[in-house]
């Protein structure tokens, strides 16, 4: 697998905010998925080490309680880097597939524990970037189609990134997803 999806859920969208879980997947241009990666982040563990939450992003998440994810099975941020580190590992020359925010706090993140991001800035590619130049169109019929849970969105985001993409090679027509 040639790409990896990367998504994040944070209590703050302000560098060196709360990151609560980290996802991933491996996948290829057909939008088949490969190796996921998923795990919830101890708050604590986070605020210990001086991140930040954010008033307006933490009473967003309790107006949407039900997406709460990332509360059960968490571990410290810095194990949770760690293992990050290694999934990213498994290709170093992967694309890395993201929307700017996720690698502005996960810069962040590595940057408080004085690490670089595991994978090359030269690697890492905009998804709202790759939308907007194709002119794709994503419906939100319901609301918001994302789960808010990191995992769940990075395969929603591959499933529009490799229509995307398809589009740009000429092997997709529809501009609406």
């Amino acid at each position: 697998m040639k790409n990896l999806m990367i998504d994040l859920e944070t209590l703050s969208r302000k560098l060196y905010g709360v990151v609560t879980q980290i996802g991933a997947v491996y996948f290829n241009e057909k939008g088949e998925i490969g190796d996921k990666f998923l795990v919830n982040i101890s708050i604590q563990s986070s605020l210990d080490i001086g991140f930040k939450i954010d008033g307006e992003t933490l009473k967003w998440w309790f107006e949407r309680t039900n997406l709460i994810t990332w509360l059960n099975n968490t571990i410290t941020i810095t194990k949770a880097l760690a293992m990050f580190r290694d999934f990213c590992y498994k290709n170093k020359k992967a694309k890395v597939w993201s929307h700017y925010f996720d690698i502005y706090m996960l810069e962040g993140l590595y940057a408080k524990i004085e690490q670089k991001l595991p994978f090359s800035y030269r690697n890492w590619r905009d998804i709202r970037t790759l939308v907007d130049l194709v002119g794709l169109k994503i419906k939100k019929e319901k609301g918001d189609p994302k789960t808010h849970n990191a995992l769940d969105d990075c395969i929603y985001q591959v499933e529009y990134v490799t229509k995307a993409l398809r589009m740009i090679k000429g092997g997709y027509n529809e501009k609406e997803i």
